[in-house]
């Protein structure tokens, strides 16, 4: 099986069209600010989003099309394969459907991994909101300590001596 035939529409943009007349969107963008205490690595962190632009008034669609998740993941390796850059996907939870974002976007890239890559998975709570979120880096990233160092951070892996819960320490004066 083979991914999708995509097209670059400009640097770190791509669109492909599923068989089911589905057209989809892929693009990197800047994510720098969440790391900025991080001078060194912040502006290769970028983000990643996945968007449904168009469908046909009647799909012919026939269940889970995989090639789907083998062309996103092959975008998202051949923009990790420069081995500097990291990205972060953020699961839109504005329709209540982040866990299954979240579980579909971390099961494509592990299915298709070829070891390459370390995905780190993470939950930032935000007042009462949880984000969840993952981050995608080449295993031979020569930033791949930095961005796994800035990463626990951000998304509450250290916490401080007693804590019982895993909160986001950048949002403790305290720590």
């Amino acid at each position: 099986m083979q991914p999708y035939n995509y097209i670059t529409l400009k640097p770190d943009y791509y669109t492909f069209l599923a068989s089911n007349g589905f057209e989809y969107h892929c693009y990197f963008y800047d994510f720098s600010f969440p790391f900025s205490d991080y001078p060194r690595i912040a502006s290769k962190v970028f983000g990643f989003n996945l968007e449904l632009k168009s469908k046909p008034e009647i799909s012919h669609s026939k269940g889970l099309d995989k090639r789907i998740a083998q062309t996103v993941v092959t975008i998202l390796k051949e923009f990790l394969n420069i081995r500097k850059n990291a990205v972060v996907y953020i699961c839109d939870n504005s329709d209540k459907r982040e866990k299954a974002r979240f579980h579909k976007f971390t099961n494509w890239f592990m299915k298709y991994d070829d070891g390459s890559f370390i995905q780190l998975k993470g939950i930032l709570h935000t007042g009462n909101t949880y984000v969840l979120n993952a981050m995608l880096i080449h295993r031979d990233n020569e930033f791949l300590n930095d961005f796994i160092e800035a990463y626990q951070v951000l998304t509450g892996a250290y916490t401080k001596p007693g804590d019982d819960e895993m909160e986001n320490i950048l949002n403790d004066d305290g720590w």
